[in-house]
C-alpha cells in the first residue's frame, strides 16, 4: 500500500489513525492545490483531493473515513471504531457529531477563506464569519456533554471520534480558534490528545 498525503487536514486524520494502529504505510507527500491538480493526479482521483490509498494491487481507495474503515478491517487491533454493534454505532453517532459541529464549520470558514481554494468554490466571507463565530458555541457544546468527566469523546476509549476532533484543533491552531478558556473539560480533553504520540503523525 501507499498513502497520498499532504499538509492537510482530511489526510492527518488518516496519518493519525495509522499511527494509533501502530502499521507503517509508505507516503507520497504532494502539495494540494498544485500537485492534486496535474493530469497524472486526475487518473488517481477525478476529485484532485487527498488522501488517496492505493492499494498493492492498484485499486484506489478515497475520502479519508473510508481510507481508516478499510484500514479498520485489515488491522481490527486496536479498535478504533468500535468492538461490537453498540460500539460501533455510538462511535459513528460521536464522528458525526463533531465532523458536523466542529469540523464543518472550521472546514468551511478555511475553504471561504484562504487563497488555495479560490479557484473550488466561490468564496463567500460573510459565510467564513458566520462560520468562525460559532465556533466558540460548539466548543461549549462539547464541553457541557463531557462534564460527566469522561477521557475521551466517546467514552473511556479513544477512538475516530476522538481523531476528528485532533484535526479540528490542528485547524484551531492554524487559524486562531483555540478552544475557549471556559470550556474546562474540553481542553481536558485537547491536553490529553495533545499528549498521544499519534498527535505528530
Amino acid at each position: 500500500m501507499k498513502l497520498y498525503n499532504a499538509n492537510a487536514g482530511n489526510p492527518k486524520r488518516v496519518r493519525i489513525f495509522i499511527s494509533e494502529k501502530g502499521i507503517d504505510i509508505p507516503r507520497v507527500d504532494l502539495e494540494a492545490g498544485t500537485e492534486t491538480r496535474t493530469e497524472d493526479f486526475h487518473k488517481i482521483n477525478s476529485l484532485q483531493e487527498l488522501p488517496v490509498l492505493e492499494l498493492d494491487d492498484g485499486r484506489i481507495i478515497t475520502e479519508s473515513v473510508a481510507i481508516c474503515r478499510y484500514l479498520e478491517a485489515q488491522f481490527p487491533e486496536p479498535p478504533l471504531m468500535g468492538r461490537d454493534a453498540f460500539e460501533q454505532g455510538h462511535i459513528e453517532m460521536w464522528s458525526q457529531r463533531i465532523f458536523h459541529q466542529l469540523f464543518l464549520p472550521h472546514g468551511h470558514y478555511v475553504r471561504h477563506t484562504i487563497p488555495l481554494f479560490k479557484d473550488v468554490v466561490t468564496q463567500v466571507p460573510e459565510f467564513a464569519a458566520a462560520e468562525r463565530a460559532v465556533i466558540p458555541q460548539r466548543w461549549e457544546w462539547l464541553n457541557e456533554e463531557m462534564s460527566d468527566g469522561r477521557p475521551f469523546i466517546a467514552g473511556d476509549d479513544f477512538s475516530i471520534a476522538d481523531i476528528h476532533g485532533m484535526v479540528v484543533l490542528m485547524l484551531g491552531g492554524f487559524f486562531d480558534l483555540p478552544v475557549p478558556v471556559s470550556c474546562t473539560f474540553a481542553n481536558q480533553w485537547s491536553e490529553r490528545v495533545r499528549a498521544r504520540p499519534s498527535w505528530d503523525a
